[in-house]
């Protein structure tokens, strides 16, 4: 294997923008991949029984790659008939791995890729974040220092926040369909000299200030911005809210649950130590006997009280999942109604009007 400067082995099962990419796309489709570089994501892809299609411009990197794909082409992706051999042929899913920040102007490129998607298929890409803390710190220092890789690689040509990435989404007729970020730390970035030569006062504002601040990577898997692509995408917004919903439902519960526990225990210890001052004395007026009667029903009843809070709290949960259940089986009506199909033009002229 040559060495080349994007060289790396990754955990297909971790957290890079390579291994996230490699996992949104299922075992066995047939994938496009642009800018094939090393092989990082082609290497996952052919072990997971994927045949890929590798376009890459230098020959010797290519080579390397081939073993790994069931197809190679060398091209340049500024070039505007570097797929022509390509002409006629579909894919499931293709993919632009930090490939479009060292173009020009990947408008072109994007545009094109409308004709190679199987219908419903995908275009998966990952760009470096330009609104990282450390960039913003350097900024500061009065520096955009580039480097030989990382945010601020010498060969970007392009830079984006999240809305700059969606503004060309949009332009090139994409929707996104499912958004995910890679964290790093600005202490722990490339460029983290400029960050730590900041003040504590800087940091915090400049943390409670720069949206995306510790976003290194934006990763995103985008379709044809189709009706179908838009239904699924309020499919896609409806189930994500309820698993943010029930999420939080099940940390309600469990803090209420180890709440009861507590008060529980706080309740028996008492009631314990109750028992054990009526044994050590011997209650023989009536006052007595009342107080020792009515701090155990008190207790009883703080328990009683727990108990229900408890109850009431599990009932939320199989409500909230009745609701989930309810939602998704409208979610299918809505999909399979006629005034879904029959409103579909006036939707689309609405959108038109609206971008």
């Amino acid at each position: 294997m040559i060495k080349h400067r994007y060289a790396h082995e990754i955990d297909p099962n971790g957290g890079s923008a390579a291994a996230v990419l490699a996992r949104m796309i299922e075992p066995g489709k047939r994938v496009l991949e642009l800018g094939t570089g090393p092989g990082t994501v082609t290497r996952i892809l052919h072990s997971k029984g994927c045949k890929v299609t590798g376009v890459e411009m230098d020959p010797k990197t290519l080579a390397s790659c081939a073993p790994f794909c069931e197809r190679t082409l060398q091209a340049n992706l500024e070039d505007p008939d570097w797929a022509v051999s390509l002409a006629g042929e579909s894919f499931d899913a293709i993919i632009c791995a930090d490939v479009l920040e060292h173009l020009r102007d990947p408008r072109p490129l994007l545009n094109q890729l409308h004709n190679f998607l199987k219908p419903g298929g995908s275009v998966l890409m990952s760009l470096p974040n330009a609104s990282h803390l450390t960039i913003v710190a350097s900024l500061l220092g009065g520096r955009f220092p580039y480097q030989k890789n990382g945010l601020l690689d010498n060969t970007h040509l392009k830079f984006y926040g999240r809305e700059d990435l969606e503004a060309l989404l949009r332009e090139c007729g994409l929707l996104w369909q499912h958004w995910h970020t890679v964290q790093v730390d600005p202490a722990q970035a490339e460029l983290k000299t400029y960050w730590q030569q900041l003040d504590e006062e800087a940091k915090t504002f400049l943390k409670s200030k720069c949206a995306d601040g510790e976003v290194y990577q934006h990763v995103v898997r985008a379709q044809a911005a189709t009706e179908a692509a838009h239904l699924q995408k309020l499919v896609n917004e409806r189930a994500e809210l309820i698993e943010v919903n029930r999420v939080k439902v099940a940390e309600l519960i469990e803090v209420n649950r180890v709440k009861v526990a507590e008060l529980i225990e706080v309740n028996r210890v008492k009631v314990l130590e109750l028992g054990h001052q009526l044994a050590a004395k011997e209650i023989t007026s009536q006052a007595d006997r009342n107080s020792a009667l009515v701090l155990h029903q008190t207790m009883v009843a703080k328990e009683k009280n727990i108990q229900a809070t408890l109850a009431w709290t599990e009932a939320q949960l199989q409500n909230h999942k009745q609701s989930i259940e309810e939602l998704q089986i409208q979610i299918e009506a809505l999909k399979q109604s006629t005034s879904w199909r029959i409103t579909a033009p006036l939707r689309k002229l609405l959108r038109k009007i609206s971008d």
